[in-house]
């Protein structure tokens, strides 16, 4: 007998959301993943219908006619605007700006998870909504035919032209340089859940949280399993959290995959020091 569909996600871990392929919920593997990494008490099946009851408020306010370009700068003038939902701009580095059950609660975010609240619940409401990695920053579009309107959450949800993307980039980055058009391509849901891991282990490797980090990036290796550098990041952390063995694994592993690496040498002499401790201890 199969389950009611509400039960089946508490029952998810984030490894199994990944099976799914090009299927994968960016909103679901992010609720997977916050409780895998810094909330265990977590129930995704109770924030997803705090998620569905903020989509059926917008059907309300959101007109069930029109272009989709201007029901979808509708949806962006009314979770930006009345809401209540903003960029946090005072703390921009909190990692609760990366866990979308604390961005629900309290209505802060990064781009990118702003984009993905957007997104979700553009999808209820029959807007065609996807998200728009644009380096440094992330935004979405809205397609109606081959006219598109990009959106940007975290600056009130406002409409937004080339130069300004342009800018957004160049803000962000500092690029310079000539406007690549296929940043404004849809950005594969995959690469949208890398993209936030990577956001927190940034957040935790600079506040020297190790544990999480670690945890943050496990998770990023199953994402990304082609980037050696998980790997060499998961051995440096075991290494400070004192586990020599896991740490001499994870870095035979980088050393496998990437024996050319800058740092390979480097990576190599710390691996040999930790085979040597390991020795004695035994």
């Amino acid at each position: 007998m199969r389950r009611p569909a509400k039960a089946m996600l508490n029952e998810r871990t984030f490894a199994q959301e990944l099976e799914l392929g090009e299927t994968i919920s960016p909103v679901r593997a992010n609720l997977l993943f916050a409780r895998e990494i810094a909330y265990p008490a977590l129930e995704p099946d109770v924030v997803l219908r705090d998620l569905e009851a903020l989509a059926r408020i917008a059907t309300e306010v959101v007109p069930i006619t029109g272009s989709q370009r201007d029901r979808g700068a509708a949806l962006a003038e009314w979770l930006f605007g009345p809401a209540g939902f903003r960029g946090d701009r005072d703390n921009y580095q909190d990692p609760r700006n990366s866990y979308l059950n604390e961005v629900l609660g309290r209505k802060l975010g990064l781009p990118i998870t702003l984009s993905v609240v957007f997104v979700a619940i553009a999808e209820r409401l029959g807007i065609r909504a996807q998200g728009v990695g644009l380096p440094g920053h992330f935004i979405v579009q809205v397609a109606d035919g081959e006219q598109v309107i990009y959106l940007d959450p975290f600056n009130g949800g406002g409409a937004l032209g080339l130069a300004d993307c342009e800018r957004l980039v160049s803000e962000s980055t500092g690029f310079q340089g000539t406007f690549d058009r296929r940043w404004l391509k849809p950005t594969p849901a995959v690469e949208i859940v890398g993209r936030m891991l990577n956001n927190l282990r940034n957040v935790y490797t600079q506040a020297d949280e190790w544990v999480l980090a670690r945890r943050t990036i496990e998770r990023l290796v199953l994402v990304q399993p082609d980037v050696g550098s998980h790997r060499r990041d998961l051995g440096l952390i075991h290494y400070r959290l004192g586990e020599r063995g896991r740490a001499s694994q994870e870095l035979a592993v980088y050393l496998a995959t990437s024996p050319t690496a800058d740092d390979a040498d480097q990576i190599r002499d710390l691996r040999e020091q930790m085979l040597i401790e390991l020795g004695r201890l035994n």
